[in-house]
């Protein structure tokens, strides 16, 4: 039992080392812009992507679509295909994670040869884990766009009524808001495209594809159908966005309030047992004292 998880330990590591060394050089400066928080591990991927590249890894239909849009949502369809190589590598990285964990643990465990099958599950447990991760990165960030945009849309019209033009309430709007939130962000980014010499219309595309959730993909298509047609309808349909974002936000935050809720339920029930046994352990006491 020992002997076999040894030896897949020894050839895990091997075959990982292998490959280090063989892709430090070719794409030692490839994971450079990763964000070393994020990615604290990132040195140790160049050995995972020469895999992904040898092997061709890129998933196929209706997850690869999946895997597109949220990496879009994340970082923007420019970097796409760098981080696709980058989510792979990763993958591959916490598989060998996997397998040597499982491994160590096999070792631990000692002479149960049942064992032998947490070497595999470990590793294609870590391997799906990185799809959660990602799940949940997207999510907290659909989240974050949804709660601002209604509070945008609020001031763009404000500003639209005072005279100004969609770019120029944009521009006021960002100047004056929190830039490390996700939609001041994706809003920057438009009206620094709009000045590097991009068309508005497709900046505001852009600006769809990078944040597609259906609030920010309407809106889009109704400043796109105002800078063709022109006229005052962009305006009322601004108004009437706004007030179904707002009565969307609502829904949001009630069913956040009923997700804490339903959390607290254990820690109060948990709660009543203490003061139960508490109450009821004098009267057990007494009452065995008496027999």
């Amino acid at each position: 039992m020992i002997i076999i998880c040894v030896g897949v330990l020894s050839i895990t590591i091997l075959v990982y080392c292998i490959f280090q060394c063989l892709a430090y050089e070719k794409y030692g400066d490839f994971f450079a812009l990763l964000d070393h928080k994020t990615y604290s591990y990132k040195k140790f991927l160049p050995g995972c992507l020469y895999i992904v590249e040898m092997l061709r890894l890129s998933g196929a239909g209706r997850y690869q679509t999946k895997l597109n849009q949220k990496l879009v949502m994340l970082h923007g369809s420019r970097n796409l295909s760098y981080y696709l190589k980058v989510y792979w590598s990763v993958k591959i990285f916490y598989l060998f994670l996997g397998i040597i964990l499982g491994s160590l643990l096999c070792m631990l465990e000692g002479s149960k040869y049942l064992m032998l099958i947490l070497i595999p599950l470990a590793g294609v447990g870590l391997f799906f884990l990185v799809d959660n991760d990602l799940d949940n990165q997207y999510k907290k960030r659909k989240f974050q766009l949804e709660r601002d945009f209604p509070n945008f849309v609020s001031k763009l019209i404000l500003l639209v009524n005072a005279g100004l033009n969609v770019r120029q309430a944009i521009e006021r709007i960002v100047a004056d808001s929190d830039k490390s939130a996700p939609l001041y962000k994706e809003l920057h980014c438009v009206i620094s495209d709009i000045k590097a010499g991009a068309l508005e219309y497709e900046a505001y595309m852009d600006f769809s594809e990078r944040c597609k959730i259906k609030q920010i993909t309407n809106f889009v298509s109704i400043i796109q159908q105002n800078m063709k047609l022109g006229g005052n309808q962009m305006l009322f349909e601004l108004k009437r966005m706004g007030t179904e974002c707002w009565e969307m936000r609502k829904n949001v935050a009630r069913q956040l309030g009923e997700r804490a809720s339903s959390k607290l339920m254990l820690p109060l029930s948990i709660m009543f047992l203490a003061i139960v046994l508490i109450c009821v352990a004098p009267v057990i006491l007494e009452f065995r004292s008496n027999f």
